[in-house]
């Protein structure tokens, strides 16, 4: 079960990661690429080039928690910004009713997917 406290900063890396990686190479790119501290217990958010595959890493006291998710039809899509990453905080409220999520842009039709509760893992903030 993926505890998340609830206030926690989510951190997306904009940079498309190679879905191979695991612990040890995904607590490298946290600590070089978005230059935070893996053991902090925030989330952090990682897709690749194709976007159809994400991968969640959270530190949850006592060892690392990867979620890994792979879309069957369509893309997640990036928010609108610069730089190597994107962070947000989720409060109780939020968290609690599960309102952010990470949207997909399926194709051919627009629907969203729901992403994991509780979780803001997202492109679009809805």
């Amino acid at each position: 079960m993926l505890n998340v406290p609830t206030k926690v900063r989510i951190f997306l890396c904009r940079s498309a990661i190679d879905m191979r990686k695991g612990f040890d190479s995904l607590h490298g790119v946290v600590l070089e690429v978005l230059r935070q501290d893996p053991l902090s217990g925030d989330l952090f958010v990682f897709l690749n080039r194709r976007r159809d595959r994400v991968k969640l890493l959270i530190w949850e006291g006592d060892g690392m928690l990867i979620v890994y998710k792979r879309l069957e039809r369509g893309t997640f899509s990036l928010p609108a910004g610069s730089g190597d990453s994107v962070g947000a905080l989720v409060g109780p409220a939020s968290a609690a009713a599960g309102r952010h999520r990470l949207a997909a842009d399926p194709s051919p039709h627009a629907v969203s997917t729901r992403g994991l509760s509780g979780v803001a893992t997202t492109s679009r903030w809805t």
